[in-house]
This record gives structure tokens, sequence and C-alpha cells, in this order.
């Protein structure tokens, strides 16, 4: 009975997770679809050293 009410609960949470249709990839869109454009990567630079303070 527990195993029954586990299945019917997984089912239930499964069922409503939200997704309708087949799922969106941004690499390979459904036709008709125009994917926004994306600034290329950029690298973030190393932070300026901090000049050695020696007393």
């Amino acid at each position: 009975m527990r195993l029954l009410a586990l299945a019917a609960a997984f089912a239930l949470v499964a069922w409503g997770c939200g997704q309708r249709g087949p799922l969106y990839l941004r690499d390979n869109p459904p036709p008709g679809v125009k994917p926004e454009k994306r600034d290329t990567y950029k690298p973030v630079p190393y932070p300026p050293s901090a000049p050695e303070e020696n007393p």
C-alpha cells in the first residue's frame, strides 16, 4: 500500500513539473525560433597588483 501511495505521489510530482512540449535547447532551437545574439566571451582581467611595502 505504501508503495502504491509513493508511486502515485511520484507520478503527480513528475506530471506537475511544468514541462510542456519538447525541451528547448539554445544550441538546437526549433524551426522558426531565432535565438538572441549573445556577447562573445570576454575574460576578466587580473586585478592590478598592489605595490609591495617594505618599512
